[in-house]
This record gives C-alpha cells, structure tokens and sequence, in this order.
C-alpha cells in the first residue's frame, strides 16, 4: 500500500481519526476510470479554441488562452497511444500545476470527486517492475467501493512530455547541423 503523505494544510486534505483523507478527482479516458489528487488542479474548463503549434508531439494539441496565460495541452487519449476521438460536449480540459508547470489535459468527460483514505490506494504492480510507456504514467490503482480508477502520475505525464519533446527535435537539429557541413 502506498501513504499519501500531504499536509493537512493543502487543498484536498483531511484528517477524519488517525487516516487522511485526499479528494481525488476521476474521470474517463476511453472507457477507463483514472483519478488525480484535486490538490494538482487548478480548474476544469469546457473545451474551446485550441491554436496549433508546429514541431511537437501528435498529442500534444496547442495551446490555449486561459484569461491572458498560455497553457499547454495534451490530448490524454493520445498520449495513452489511445484512436483519436471527436471531442464532445462532455469532454473537458483539466487544467492542473505541479511546481510552476501548468497543462492542460483533454479527457473524455469529468465523472466525481471522491473521499480517498491512503489505504484505498495500492500501489500498481506495473508502476514497480514495467518502465512500459503504457503502464509508466500510472503510480497505482484506487479503490471506490465497488469500481476502481488508475491513479496517475501527473508529473510523469508532462514531464515525460519535455523529454519526448527534446528527443523528437534532437534528429531535426541534427539535420540541420549536417545540412550545414560542407560536403566532400
């Protein structure tokens, strides 16, 4: 089992006897459950205007205006290798932050926000022993009551972006250092 060790000071958190208490918000991606910890959001917003950016990740689709700041978003179902799926009037954008990253997630639809005690959550089999791109972003799976959500890790998700980002523009500055060489 893994702790959920927060202060009882953030947002989310409560102390009901000796067990703390987190909200977790669930929501879908292509039919399965996952939750985060509410403490990482910011806002649920509808889905609006997204402008393209050029020389990014496929799932990575724009940015957005949130009153004035340049957000980032990331298409959940496309990160997860998932078919790509015409938005809806239930699909939202979870704005979440973690440290001074801020992002956009675009999931199917938004389902509850949940009372979750740390023993309701198990650590995930795969997040010990797999570094598979599929299972990588899951940290454990959460009980409620007679369903379950995949917790996941949100600061493998965008960070693994940048990474992703660095790795897909690194063969393009390549060629356009070797480009530059004379030829012999």
């Amino acid at each position: 089992m893994q702790a959920v060790a927060k202060n009882e000071n953030e947002k989310g958190v409560a102390e009901q006897g000796n067990a703390k208490i987190e909200k977790y918000l669930t929501f879908f991606i292509d039919g399965q459950l996952y939750s985060i910890p509410t403490s990482e959001i910011v806002e649920i917003i509808q889905m609006q205007p997204i402008t393209f950016m050029p020389n990014v990740a496929n799932y990575v689709k724009g940015v957005i205006n949130l009153r004035g700041k340049v957000v980032p978003v990331i298409d959940m179902r496309l990160r997860f290798k998932k078919e790509e799926k015409a938005y809806s009037t239930h699909t939202n954008i979870i704005i979440v932050k973690l440290g001074e990253t801020v992002a956009g997630m675009i999931v199917d639809s938004v389902n509850d926000v949940c009372d979750v005690a740390a023993s309701q959550i198990n650590v995930s089999p795969t997040h010990k022993s797999s570094a598979s791109r599929d299972t990588h972003f899951v940290r454990g799976i959460v009980s409620l009551g007679n369903s379950s959500a995949m917790l996941l890790d949100t600061a493998k998700v965008l960070t693994h972006q940048n990474q992703l980002q660095k790795a897909e523009m690194k063969p393009q500055t390549e060629k356009a250092e070797n480009s530059s060489l004379p030829r012999q």
